[in-house]
């Protein structure tokens, strides 16, 4: 099964304690994708980036029902996944989501929604994502790559840099997994995109709080849904690679740690 992960991040300003209605970021679709399934993919996990205590609600018409369906609370400034270990929520192709935010309520205050979506066989998608079994055998050596990423405006994807950007020291034309992230600041979503991602974003949570979970978090999804799900990035297309950071208005720069496995050839 070849599997392509991808974003949809949601952006609300000062919704307030009841709620609003939350619009998706400029350049991404509030509708699930097509794959030419009736059932295209899988919500693999959610987080929140709130700035007060408050609720996120995810709605869609093949979900559970249209008033509640997923909804959940958040606490202050810590963006952690919401969707239980190995459950499976599918996802319909062209269902669209419909997101609503409750939270702070100060004017100006931007919170944000982030969506993972795993879709099966989607046509120009990534054939570049790994299983944690194939990882596991494959996996020569770690790597680091340290940088500060700093966006540029809030409630879309910014400040994005190359992954060679700061360490142009990767083997030439070897293959590397990526397996997570350590940020030193809080934020929406550390994303992945390029050409061995299909162009779409594979995200992970920007949570300072809980340094593990981020740090091995395409790992951790692997095992939790027994998807391979894990992005593998070729050395030759690290200049065409980018980290970007979705945020709120506070811009706050976030220094990371991303974890890199060097891959043995097949």
């Amino acid at each position: 099964m070849k599997i392509t992960l991808d974003t949809i991040s949601f952006t609300a300003t000062a919704p307030g304690a009841a709620g609003a209605a939350a619009a998706v970021f400029a350049g991404d679709s509030a509708f699930v994708r097509s794959t030419g399934q009736d059932i295209s993919g899988r919500l693999l996990a959610a987080w929140t980036n709130a700035q007060a205590v408050g609720f996120t609600q995810i709605v869609f018409p093949y979900g559970h029902d249209t008033t509640r369906n997923i909804r959940y609370r958040n606490t202050a400034l810590i963006p952690v996944n919401q969707i239980p270990l190995s459950a499976k929520q599918p996802m319909k192709s062209q269902d669209l989501i419909s997101v609503t935010q409750a939270g702070s309520a100060v004017a100006g205050d931007v919170e944000t929604v982030h969506l993972l979506m795993a879709y099966h066989d989607m046509a120009g998608g990534s054939d570049k994502y790994i299983s944690n079994e194939e990882f596991e055998a494959r996996c020569e050596e770690l790597v680091t790559i340290e940088n500060t990423v700093t966006a540029t405006a809030a409630s879309t994807y910014s400040g994005a840099q190359a992954l060679n950007a700061v360490t142009p020291t990767l083997k030439a034309n070897r293959n590397y997994a990526i397996l997570g992230a350590r940020v030193g600041a809080n934020g929406g979503a550390l994303t992945i995109r390029g050409q061995d991602t299909g162009n779409l974003r594979a995200s992970i949570p920007c949570n300072q709080l809980d340094p593990d979970m981020p740090n091995s978090w395409f790992i951790q999804l692997g095992a939790w849904h027994g998807l391979p799900v894990i992005p593998v990035v070729n050395a030759a297309n690290a200049a065409n690679t980018f980290i970007e950071l979705a945020t709120n208005e506070l811009l706050t720069p976030v220094p990371y740690s991303l974890t890199l496995a060097l891959l043995e050839d097949k």
